[in-house]
This record gives structure tokens, sequence and C-alpha cells, in this order.
């Protein structure tokens, strides 16, 4: 059955994104599209980056999959203008690269257009020069289909927004809806045979107590927080490894790091994999030193996996997840010595660990399919019939 304010006919969708190279955020995007019914869209999502990337093989099987042309981000553009000109909707499934191409190829076909914000937004254009500043604004202004991932992001790019003199009025934000990341386990296909040190440390974490942290080594990711209340907590006495998870430009720094600290030899740095979830069930818990997020998939993941999360309070999405403190530690940001007793707390009791165990395996039912996509259906219809991009809202757009 047909939910309500829901059209009958096939709708033609566009996603586009800047690479499927990894990470939470194209992950998250290929779930959705797994999980849209495509007996009702026909979807086409447009990757901006090279060919042959890791999370390509992983695309479901009903989408079509369209690729950019050469010319840095005029052939993005170009390419968006092509592949959007018999559809419905087009979508941004990022920020920057793709939100500017869709903004750009919408306007110019008189389509409307939706942008998916997955990160607090405020805090991530800080670093941005007036050229990127002045697209943001223009797109974001003009784009009036918005989904955040969480509540925190929406309220950072409502600042961001109002900051710029370009916050669009409440009745043009009436479809700036929250919108939580869907989670599916079986997307996670771990398609790559790990290396002969990574089975043999994945079998060692079966027998001693492990920390790990996930995600791309630099900056935002804090990791070196991470290091830094793990050599506090191993200081009081606690005997445990610290994994982590994933590669990036700080790989080297965050080793010599570990070694100033005395730690170098409890902690491990295994590189890339295909599936963080082996990793996750083979933890003692899962710590998140971010210093920016949006809605991190990687506390759904552990979650799933049953494994407890300590995480630091930071913009935007932790708190939201872990139900302000009660389906995890929740940390105030940068605090060492709060971080370290909450490592405390989860390694020396089973009982708490047990607890939120119990508390994420619940909470993470409410990022299922069941939950998430009747709210995206409800999202694309509406988007679907807003002015087009440019135009002034209240007009209706005919698909």
């Amino acid at each position: 059955m047909t939910p309500a304010g829901i059209a009958t006919e096939r709708r033609k969708l566009l996603f586009v994104v800047p690479d499927l190279k990894g990470g939470g955020a194209p992950r998250v995007i290929l779930s959705l599209l797994g999980a849209l019914d495509p007996q009702r869209y026909d979807i086409a999502l447009l990757n901006l980056g090279p060919r042959g990337q890791a999370l390509e093989s992983q695309m479901p099987p009903a989408v079509k999959t369209r690729h950019s042309w050469p010319g840095g981000l005029l052939g993005a553009k170009l390419a968006t203008l092509w592949h959007g000109r018999d559809r419905d909707l087009l979508i941004a499934g990022q920020e920057t690269r793709a939100t500017f191409c869709v903004h750009w190829a919408a306007k110019l076909l008189q389509k409307p257009a939706a942008a998916w914000v997955h990160i607090a937004y405020e805090h991530w254009a800080r670093g941005y020069s007036e050229r990127h500043r002045k697209r943001s604004r223009n797109a974001y202004r003009e784009i009036l289909n918005l989904a955040f991932v969480s509540e925190g992001a929406r309220v950072s790019m409502r600042n961001w927004l109002s900051a710029q003199q370009a916050l669009p009025s409440a009745r043009q934000r009436a479809n700036w809806t929250v919108i939580p990341n869907l989670f599916r386990a079986d997307n996670y296909v771990d398609d790559r045979a790990p290396s002969i040190e990574q089975r043999k440390l994945l079998q060692a974490m079966q027998s001693r107590p492990s920390l790990i942290g996930i995600g791309r080594l630099e900056a935002r990711k804090g990791f070196d927080v991470l290091l830094r209340a793990a050599a506090l907590a191993l200081r009081k006495g606690l005997d445990f490894d610290v994994v982590l998870l994933g590669e990036g430009p700080l790989r080297q720094s965050l080793a010599a790091l570990a070694s100033e600290l005395g730690i170098g030899a409890r902690v491990h740095m295994p590189g890339h994999v295909s599936s963080s979830l082996p990793w996750l069930r083979a933890s003692t818990a899962y710590v998140l030193t971010s210093r920016l997020e949006g809605l991190p998939t990687t506390i759904l993941e552990a979650f799933a996996c049953g494994t407890p999360v300590i995480a630091n309070d930071c913009p935007s999405g932790p708190s939201e997840l872990l139900a302000g403190g009660r389906a995890g530690e929740l940390v105030a940001m940068d605090d060492l010595e709060a971080l370290a007793e909450a490592m405390r707390r989860i390694l020396q009791s089973p009982e708490r660990r047990a607890e939120l165990r119990a508390a994420g395996l619940a909470r993470v039912q409410r990022y299922d399919a069941q939950s998430v996509v009747p709210q995206w259906e409800q999202f694309i219809e509406s988007s679907i019939r807003s002015a087009p991009v440019g135009m002034p809202a209240g007009r209706p757009y005919e698909a």
C-alpha cells in the first residue's frame, strides 16, 4: 500500500556524489539507494570521482551508475546537467562539489533539487575561501529541500546561513527535514581478504581488552585525543590495546605521538579494511573522539555489533545517538580525564558493558529501513512538488 501523499507513478531520481572511495557518507547513500523500491523509483547515481573506486562493487543492482566528464568542476557540472535532463529530482548526496553541481544544473534545467547534509556546516565551513563561501551560500539559499542527518546539523546550517545573511524565510525552509542515517549491516560486504598482519591482530583482539577508533587518520577525527586519554588510562594501571582503523595523512605523526607518550607497543594501525564490523565485534569498546561530525555511522555500527560506545560530545550527532549519555559514555570535548575515566568504567565493569550493549542494540532499531525509508519517501515527494531551483517558493512544480 502506498503511504498517503506518495505518488503512484515511478519517479526518476538522480543522486550526485563526489566519489565512491569509501567512508561513512557514501556507504549511507548506497544503503538508502538499496532500500528504495525500484518499482517506484528509477534511480541513477552520478559519481563525480574516478572510476573503479572501492564502493562501486557494492552498488545496488537496480541503480544505474553514471560517471563524470573530464574538465574538473566544469566537466562535473556538465555531466550533472546532461544526466539530469530527464530526471524528476536532482539530489546532491553530499556537501560542496556535489551540491554545487546539482545547484547549477537544476537551475538551468528549471527542475527541483534537494541536498543531503551530513555535517555540522558552520564548523565545517570555517576554512572556506570567499569563493567557496559564495558558492555554498548561493546553493543552500536556493536549494530549498534539505535533508539533515541530525537536528544538530540542521541548527548548524541555520546558524551558518544566518551569519552569511542568506537564511531563507521560514516558509522557504518548510522542507528542511531531519532524517537519520539508515543503517543496514547487510550493506557491509567484506570483499577484500585481510592481510596476514590484520588477521593476527584480529585474533589477538579476541583474547585481550582493546579500544578501537575508526576513520580517516586526519585532524578532524581527533585520534590524538584518543591516544592521550589512553596513555593517561594506562598510566593509572589499566591494561588494554588501542586499534586505529583507517588510513590518512596523520598516520606517521600518530605513530610518533604514541611513541612519545610511551604507548607505542600498545597502539596498532592495521590500515584500511573493507568492513569495520568484524573489528568492532572483537573490541571491548568503540571510542569516537571526532572534533566534528554530522551523525557518525560508526556509532550505529558499534550498536549493531553490541560494542559499547564512548564518544565526546562534538557537533553534531553523538549526543543524539547516545540519547544524551543513556546509550553510551558521553564526555565533554577534549576532556582527557573524563575520557580516561570513561575508558576505566567500560574496561573494569562487565555490568556496564552489558548495560550499554543492550542499550545500543535497542537503539539501532530506530535507524533501520522500516523507520527511515518512509521518511525519505515523503521528503522525495515533497521535493519533487516544490519550486524549481531559483524560482519563488510556493510556486507549484508539475513533474
